[in-house]
């Protein structure tokens, strides 16, 4: 350090010509100002193999020794590239809490309306995964819908199906074959009008609308769908209106007649 100072003093012709090699040298070594156990300060004369920091002592993180198994320094993945399945809408297991025994799950009648691909945007980007919603029914009045979504579409089925099963419940048919008067119902921007018509008409509406019909087992319906056709919308309003239709006792009621009256201005077969 001594002879860097009087390098600098004299003028730049002086010091080319009478400074020695070993001066440069000793102006070529780096030095570092560490600390000892005291606090005392002082200098190391130059980075030697023996003097060299361990860094992987200071810092947990710049140790790849442990992750890397090889003569690499590349991470391996430590985090899946997408969502975990567990994340998505809840996971759904083999049982199912309905009163349904095994066998009866199994002749239930299964229909998947809707499966399409799903984006959710994040901090990580775009997330895709599948939607999809199933309807079930016996066909004997008992019916259901659900959704489920998974990067699989057939996990998303299933989930989807198990939500469905337990999300049953018994719609009132007049005659066991269609409903008990006119329906106007409205769900968001979709509005639905569902008719009663005699034994045989057969079920002319949405398609949508038919394979709930079909499940719940409503075999004479006319339908139309006004405003929104989104299959979303159409099953869901669906499933509301032939929950708010009014029983024959109800109708008995507001006319002031018996039931039986009721009942034979309707299309009963006996």
């Amino acid at each position: 350090m001594l002879a860097f100072q009087r390098l600098l003093a004299r003028p730049l012709g002086a010091a080319a010509s009478k400074t020695s090699p070993a001066a440069y040298a000793c102006c070529a070594t780096r030095l570092y100002a560490t600390t000892d156990s005291n606090g005392a300060r002082f200098r190391q004369a130059g980075l030697t193999k023996e003097n060299v920091p361990r860094l992987d002592k200071v810092d947990s993180i710049l140790d790849f020794t442990e992750l890397s198994k090889g003569k690499t320094l590349d991470q391996p993945k430590l985090f899946p590239a997408h969502r975990p399945t567990e994340a998505v809408m809840n996971t759904v297991t083999e049982i199912v809490d309905t009163p349904l025994t095994t066998a009866e799950q199994a002749r239930l009648l299964k229909k998947t309306l809707v499966l399409k691909r799903v984006v959710n945007m994040n901090g990580k980007g775009k997330q895709p995964s599948m939607y999809a919603l199933v309807v079930v029914g016996n066909g004997k009045g008992l019916a259901g819908y659900g959704e489920g979504k998974d990067e699989e579409p057939s996990r998303a089925i299933f989930k989807a199906t198990n939500r469905a099963i337990k999300n049953l419940r018994f719609f009132d048919r007049y005659d066991d074959r269609t409903i008990s008067m006119d329906i106007e119902h409205k769900f968001h921007a979709t509005k639905l009008e569902l008719r009663s018509r005699p034994p045989g008409f057969g079920c002319r509406a949405n398609h949508y609308i038919h394979e709930i019909c079909r499940c719940i087992g409503i075999q004479d319906l006319s339908g139309k769908v006004r405003g929104s056709r989104k299959p979303m919308n159409v099953i869901k309003a669906t499933f509301e209106a032939f929950s708010n239709q009014k029983m024959p006792q109800d109708i008995a009621k507001m006319r002031g007649k018996k039931l039986a009256d009721v009942q034979s201005v309707y299309y009963g077969s006996h």
